[in-house]
């Protein structure tokens, strides 16, 4: 039943993201960076006062009481809008007209491949049930965007910021007589594997955990993913525990070699319902951020430096 649920979800998740990837990627109208000219400028190709052009395509499912970092893309029928930062405006739905509770702005992460990305905004939820997030201009040229529903649940399904999650024994390479048992990266970074999560709980050190599936992801993020944090390794790892889980696990079949693949038991113990996921956990085991998709190294890094108070 886990293998089945997660792989619906995972599938899911694929196919929207995949939308958010190749509109990005095949929209010739979409303002990028280059050499002469700076990303910021929102250009879709849409009519500046054409409220119901665009579609908000949330990008998480894991959204509970408490600190949330939401990811979201803007898509009108000629493309993506991409700019630096824009404004979104969140309630539940239900308020009073024009009464939104809470502002905040909301900064374009670049994914790794082409132009595709997402809008991420951090934002304290206070109530469960349906919220409404509406995406503005945050320089009051050309208004609302679009908007969007989502699903604000009591507890988080993955382990919250601020809770110490179940330590997880994952086998790291001294476990196992080939690497590849243990992770589908088709170049693997040995110091991403020596260490289970359970042992790095209680060693004393900050640790960054991220759960993907490098050659069997279906959003070309998994392992541009783990080259980030095989990056944040080379650059913190004596100040730090990093760990990859890879997301299925392989079932020997015969004798022969051959084997099947099924979703990791790990992602139950932990409530993931997505990949990629990070977590970073303090020195004494707590969640102190997580982050649901793709998590850029320039951001995963200012978490870091913030927890070694560098």
């Amino acid at each position: 039943m886990l293998k089945h649920t997660l792989l619906k979800i995972f599938i899911g998740l694929s196919v929207l993201l995949g939308i958010i990837s190749s509109g990005c990627a095949n929209d010739s109208s979409v303002n990028t960076q280059n050499n002469n000219e700076q990303r910021g400028e929102i250009d879709s190709g849409e009519p500046a006062d054409s409220v119901a052009s665009f579609q908000v395509i949330m990008a998480v499912t894991d959204i509970a009481i408490g600190k949330n970092r939401l990811a979201f893309a803007i898509i009108g029928k000629n493309g993506p809008l991409i700019a630096d930062e824009i404004l979104v405006k969140l309630s539940p739905l239900g308020s009073a007209a024009d009464t939104y509770k809470l502002e905040s702005k909301a900064v374009f992460q670049t994914w790794p491949k082409g132009n595709a990305g997402v809008y991420i905004a951090r934002v304290n939820l206070g109530t469960p049930g349906e919220w409404i997030i509406q995406a503005e201009d945050s320089s009051g040229n050309r208004g609302v965007f679009g908007a969007s529903k989502f699903f604000v649940k009591e507890t988080s399904s993955a382990p919250a910021v601020g809770t110490k999650p179940k330590p997880l024994n994952n086998l790291t390479i001294a476990d196992v007589d080939n690497i590849n048992k243990i992770t589908s990266a088709l170049n693997p970074d040995p110091d991403l594997y020596k260490i289970s999560v359970a042992q790095a709980m209680n060693n004393g050190m900050p640790t960054i955990i991220t759960f993907a599936s490098p050659s069997f992801c279906r959003t070309a993020t998994c392992g541009p993913q783990i080259e980030v944090i095989s990056s944040i390794s080379q650059q913190f790892g004596h100040r730090l525990n990093v760990i990859h889980i890879e997301v299925y696990e392989r079932i020997e079949i015969d004798d022969d070699g051959n084997y099947e693949l099924e979703v990791s038991s790990l992602l139950e113990v932990w409530g993931l319902n997505s990949e990629p996921f990070t977590f970073m956990l303090d020195k004494t085991g707590t969640v102190a951020a997580k982050f649901e998709g793709f998590v850029s190294e320039a951001e995963l890094t200012e978490t870091i430096r913030a927890i070694l108070d560098l």
